[in-house]
This record gives C-alpha cells, structure tokens and sequence, in this order.
C-alpha cells in the first residue's frame, strides 16, 4: 500500500469474498472502503459465493 501511494494509481479496488469478517477489517484498517456486493459471481468449492468491494 506504502509503494501505491507513491505512484499515480488513482484507484484500487479489492474483492472480497464473503462473509469475511476479518478480511473487511483489514482492509478497511488499509484504507479501503467498502461500497457494496456482488451476489452469487464467485465460487468455493462448488458452492457460489458473493463478493464485497
């Protein structure tokens, strides 16, 4: 994250698969802020999963 903010990135985006709890905290102790979700567009072990942003 140090090296992004040193660049012109503008954006970053990261997808989360969820529920993940810990992974949200994470990232949002990052910077990142949640906007919202994507329903049922990931897999994990053949059962279909939603994915934050």
């Amino acid at each position: 994250m140090d090296d992004c903010r040193k660049t012109p990135i503008h954006a970053l985006i990261a997808g989360i698969a969820l529920p993940n709890e810990a992974s949200i905290v994470l990232h949002e102790k990052q910077g990142f802020v949640y906007i919202g979700q994507f329903d049922e567009v990931g897999q994990n072990f053949g059962k279909f999963i939603n994915v934050g942003y």
